[in-house]
Order: structure tokens, then C-alpha cells, then sequence
């Protein structure tokens, strides 16, 4: 088994980590150059710390 250490405390890994398939991403141009023009057309309305401003 494994021990793990968190915040310095040690832990027993319980059980293994679930092997996945990768997933095979893909970029599709038009869609990304679609999505940036129509936030650029309308305005993207951003918020931080409180403070909302648009891009």
C-alpha cells in the first residue's frame, strides 16, 4: 500500500487509482474563431472581486 502524506499527516492509499482511456481532444477552428468573434461583437461581462467590468 501506499502512504500518502496530506498537511503532514499520513494516509494509507485505500484503493488504486481507476484506469481510464485517454480521450483523444480535438480543435476545431470555427468553432473557436466563431466563439471569439461573437464575445467580441457583444461584450463579455466579467466580475472580479466584485468589480464587473466588460471586454
Amino acid at each position: 500500500m501506499t502512504t500518502l502524506l496530506y498537511r503532514g499527516n499520513e494516509y494509507v492509499q485505500q484503493d488504486k487509482a481507476a484506469e481510464q482511456t485517454p480521450v483523444q481532444l480535438t480543435y476545431r477552428r470555427n468553432v473557436y474563431q466563431r466563439r471569439q468573434n461573437d464575445a467580441a461583437l457583444t461584450g463579455v461581462q466579467l466580475t472580479y472581486r466584485g468589480v464587473s467590468y466588460t471586454r
